[in-house]
């Protein structure tokens, strides 16, 4: 026993010891704490992609490389170039700044190194600035940190990123006195034309799958990205059904091995007179996006299915949307569109498959929208009825987490907007639908208030026993 207390208190006076940073970045496509058990470890994140693409590079900041930009993928076709909104480039400087709680360093210099322990492993050539007090800081290009960690912006073999680890912090006697982990995940996605590609068009496409079966629809295809896909209508939403996942049940870059953070629709309303393919053409790496995040869970990768924010078709003007897909990796960058810019004739999508990439959001409303339940709306006469709340928070919390209840909810998108029509203008068919409701509207809320379910219960079973009582008498 006081052998545990002794080490118990060994480690709480390590605790206590443990020094503390406070760190600010600028020049990164991203950053953030890795972990807050451990606040020395900062994760930064460069996308570069394509930054002759940028509008302007001031030297100060990362720059939009998604402008609309095409890259041409074979003769007379293009599709969108591969972009990151917060690129970095060759000249512009990552800087980051500590301020530490160690009260010891004073006026020590600074020093960089490749690996935890400092001799042997320095690296020369960056601006460091000396600690004042509790602060120093760090600065380098990213041309710099490029040649220090041995990759190339110009990638012509694999792996085009990847992740690299850089320690800085004060130095005495050839040894670190602390140290910050910069942990630095890069993508490097480049482009000059088609005869030097760099790898800007394997980056820029995902290969079109068809799928092997139509029920359940499935595919052998391995691609990169959304292969396959069909969008179905909700109100003011479209969403995502019947779908084949392309990358599998990891979502991880195979070139770089980052994740992918996004699944990403990027879309275009149809116009009057023009075709869906036309229409898929016609978006770029700038058209309005909608962001789906991204999980590790087998088979079904999605954390989400609708894209939000479309306006809904009406009787006197019918509005389709079409949607081009792609992912977005840990740094920001956008990349893997769908490929239908060049139609190979052994994987040519069918009109209907084409189709089924457009959705046109009606007033009939979709089941995961926090205000709509479609069939429930109908019989009950209002999307804001309480007991539609009770429908919304079991489906949030008892179906959408688990694979049986998304293979629910995916059902009933497809089946839920025709079933609510049918009973939209049916009183009786209105009133059949209550009296199958509330029973099962009571269950769900008592499963969500185990309090009132466990008093009712306790109701129920207090009333049974006085009955049997009542009935030996």
């Amino acid at each position: 026993m006081a052998q545990r207390l002794l080490i118990f208190c060994i480690l709480l006076t390590q605790a206590f010891l443990a020094h503390g940073f406070s760190l600010s970045v600028t020049g990164a496509s991203s950053s953030g704490v890795l972990d807050t058990a451990s606040p020395s470890v900062l994760t930064i994140n460069g996308g570069y992609a394509i930054p002759s693409q940028c509008a302007s590079k001031d030297g100060v900041n990362p720059c939009n490389s998604c402008t609309g930009n095409n890259i041409e993928l074979a003769t007379s076709t293009n599709g969108p170039a591969p972009c990151n909104e917060n690129s970095i480039y060759e000249e512009l400087p990552l800087s980051v700044s500590v301020t530490s709680d160690n009260t010891t360093i004073g006026t020590l210099s600074v020093g960089v190194a490749t690996a935890s322990e400092y001799s042997g492993n320095s690296v020369s050539g960056f601006s460091l600035a000396a600690v004042n007090g509790q602060n120093y800081s760090f600065s380098a290009t990213w041309s710099q940190i490029a040649t220090a960690l041995s990759f190339t912006f110009t990638c012509t073999t694999s792996p085009c990123g990847g992740s690299k680890t850089l320690y800085f912090g004060p130095i005495k006697d050839d040894k670190f006195v602390e140290y910050v982990t910069l942990k630095i995940n890069y993508s490097v996605v480049n482009y000059s034309s088609l005869a030097t590609p760099y790898n800007g068009i394997t980056k820029g496409q995902a290969n079109w799958c068809p799928p092997v079966t139509t029920d359940p629809l499935t595919s052998n295809v391995a691609s990169k990205g959304l292969c396959y896909f069909q969008m179905y209508p909700g109100d003011e939403k479209a969403y995502i059904t019947d779908f084949i996942t392309g990358w599998g049940a990891s979502p991880v870059d195979p070139d770089t091995s980052l994740t992918y953070n996004n699944l990403v629709m990027f879309y275009a309303e149809r116009a009057s007179g023009s075709s869906v393919l036309d229409t898929l053409r016609s978006i770029t790496n700038a058209s309005p996006k909608a962001f789906i995040g991204l999980t590790t869970t087998a088979g079904d990768p999605l954390s989400s299915y609708k894209v939000n924010g479309l306006e809904n078709s009406t009787t006197d003007a019918t509005k389709t949307y079409c949607f081009l897909p792609a992912l977005q990796d840990a740094t920001g960058t956008y990349q893997y569109f769908l490929d239908i810019q060049k139609i190979v004739s052994t994987d040519q999508p069918t009109a209907e498959q084409f189709e089924k990439m457009c959705a046109s959001p009606s007033e009939v409303v979709g089941v995961l929208s926090d205000k709509d339940c479609f069939i429930a709306t109908v019989a009950f006469g209002s999307r804001n009825h309480v007991f539609l709340d009770v429908l919304r928070e079991f489906r949030n919390k008892y179906l959408h987490p688990y694979s049986l209840g998304k293979d629910f909810i995916k059902f009933y998108y497809k089946n839920g907007p025709g079933w609510a029509k049918g009973i939209s203008d049916n009183i009786l068919a209105k009133a059949v639908v209550k009296v199958i409701l509330l029973p099962i509207i009571a269950v769900a809320y008592l499963i969500l208030n185990p309090l009132w379910l466990c008093l009712v219960g306790s109701v129920g079973v207090l009333g049974y026993r006085s009955w049997k009582r009542r009935g030996r008498v």
